[in-house]
């Protein structure tokens, strides 16, 4: 397993989300400081709310509250814009992370993904035959892609191949389990 090859860090578009609406947002908790301490939080990753140790960690099989990462993208240098350039570290801003409910649409690179890009390409073309499905990485917090339904976490369905709004190769994601 390894990340999509990406230009920068990830980039999420919400399609059509409830969260967003309804108010199913965790806001107030920070980074776990272990977790995060090489890596930091992208757009588009799916994470664990810790409520007991009131902190955001990498997900596991025995996550119980899983959210997707959506914080909104600040400009650190104006030289520099661009959604592929925001990231999060320890001690910055708190993230802010949006509870997934069936049936909610979202466009993601934060990929992780078994193969090269080539062979993702390839799998997206064939969706009609094999499907596709998403659900957490515990080694990165990106989104797994694999051709069998996740065990642990939400369940998304790929719906197809899309792009950022910079033209990089992105996969747009359905929730059938919440």
């Amino acid at each position: 397993m390894a990340r999509l090859p990406i230009d920068g860090y990830g980039q999420l578009e919400l399609n059509n989300v409830a969260f967003r609406r309804d108010g199913r947002v965790e806001a107030q908790l920070p980074l776990d400081p272990t977790d995060f301490a090489l890596i930091p939080a992208e757009n588009g990753m799916l994470l664990e709310v810790d409520r007991v140790g009131k902190t955001i960690k990498l997900p596991s099989a025995t996550s119980k509250l899983v959210a997707l990462h959506y914080s909104s993208e600040h400009m650190y240098d104006e030289r520099d814009t661009g959604l592929k350039n925001f990231k999060l570290e320890v001690g910055e801003f708190l993230p802010r992370l949006g509870y997934l409910a069936v049936g909610d649409k979202f466009t993601s690179n934060c990929i992780d993904w078994t193969g090269t890009e080539a062979t993702l390409v390839t799998a997206l073309g064939k969706l009609a035959e094999t499907p596709l499905y998403g659900g957490i990485s515990e080694a990165t917090g990106a989104i797994l892609v694999s051709d069998t339904e996740p065990d642990a976490g939400p369940v998304l369905l790929v719906l197809g191949k899309a792009t950022m709004p910079d033209g990089q190769l992105a996969i747009k994601f359905q929730v059938v389990e919440a």
